[in-house]
């Protein structure tokens, strides 16, 4: 009957945790920005709303703060969009390291539905608008997120804590 044999990697599982760790947080921060690129911007309140949380739902539970009418706001135009990037450690938690995680992408909109166009009511046909119709889906099912989810993996591999890794792979 073969030996059951345990193997201990030691420092090399550490070491993958932290690059899945470094990779979801980097992923995080550049799917969040894509996002607020390609989505649409009048306010600013949409672009403001995307949130990243640890495994948890985002509510669309945030009301429009703008008090102005859709019609008052259609003829004003679009204010110059204004990015906000999302830091993980500083706007959202870190990934535990050692720990099976994942984190959840979304914007706290009551109208988001709308504005990621799974709801008709945001293309008017009026020539104003600042995101192609069905953007979110084009960006999600047409490579724009793979494309944003290997240059994020590739960033991390260059950074030099990952990619100078000297630990003890004989214990």
């Amino acid at each position: 009957m073969p030996r059951r044999v345990n193997l201990d990697f030691g420092d090399f599982e550490t070491y993958i945790s932290n690059i899945s760790s470094e990779c979801a947080e980097k992923a995080a921060e550049e799917i969040t920005t894509s996002l607020k690129i390609k989505g649409p911007y009048w306010t600013g309140e949409f672009e403001g709303a995307w949130e990243v949380t640890l495994g948890k739902d985002i509510p669309a539970s945030q009301p429009r703060q703008d008090t102005r009418s859709q019609k008052e706001i259609i003829e004003d135009g679009p204010q110059t969009r204004q990015l906000t990037r999302l830091k993980a450690g500083v706007d959202f938690p870190s990934m535990p390291k050692q720990v099976t995680s994942k984190y959840t992408i979304g914007n706290r909109m009551e109208y988001r539905d709308i504005a990621l166009d799974l709801e008709p009511g945001r293309i008017k046909a009026g020539g104003n608008e600042t995101a192609d119709q069905d953007w979110y889906e084009t960006y999600t099912r047409a490579g724009g997120l793979a494309t944003t989810l290997a240059l994020a993996t590739g960033k991390v591999s260059k950074d030099p804590k990952i990619k100078n890794y000297k630990g003890n792979l004989n214990r």
